[in-house]
């Protein structure tokens, strides 16, 4: 069976999303909901909730069915999406642990540029001097500076001395973050 691999760093750009983790929340506290409950409760329009929930649908986050004219959502990871169970269920992990959805949309931005994962990778297990991870990368020195300074802000990458290495995040989607970029 083929499994449908969507890209991290596509996925993250979708969880970076206010509108798009408060329906997540709402499914994972409900179970089930259709779009007309789910715009309801977190105060947007049918029509912007189904497409923000087609946009998770996409990435894997979670599932529908049909039941008549309604169309079901619940926060499950597609099985097809090897990524979606872990993302998932530290996203559910963060929303229990009452984390603030700009503390999730931080963690995700940090990796919503395939580059950044290149980064991440590059600096696996070793730390590279800038020179080093320009040579590693093939990246320019501006855009490697811009990139690095986002994984810097965003608590993933820490600067020692002349060299950079990775820096393990404390929180759990920071956490499964890190290894679904490290994951090849």
């Amino acid at each position: 069976m083929n499994k449908f691999r969507p890209t991290l760093w596509r996925t993250c750009r979708v969880i970076a999303n206010s509108t798009r983790l408060s329906l997540l929340n709402e499914l994972f506290k409900a179970g089930e909901l259709h779009v007309a409950d789910l715009a309801r409760r977190i105060g947007t329009s049918d029509h912007n909730a189904t497409t923000q929930l087609r946009a998770l649908n996409a990435r894997g986050l979670i599932l529908s069915r049909r039941q008549k004219m309604r169309v079901i959502y619940r926060a499950e990871a597609n099985r097809e999406v090897d990524s979606a169970i872990k993302l998932l269920k530290a996203l559910n992990v963060s929303f229990q642990q009452s984390l603030p959805k700009g503390t999730v949309i931080r963690m995700a931005t940090a990796f919503t540029h395939e580059r950044r994962i290149e980064i991440v990778r590059a600096l696996d297990g070793s730390k590279k001097t800038f020179y080093e991870l320009r040579e590693t990368t093939g990246m320019s020195a501006p855009s490697l500076s811009r990139h690095i300074r986002k994984l810097e802000t965003r608590g993933f990458v820490i600067r020692t001395s002349e060299r950079y290495c990775l820096a393990r995040p404390e929180n759990c989607p920071g956490r499964s973050l890190l290894k679904l970029a490290l994951a090849r």
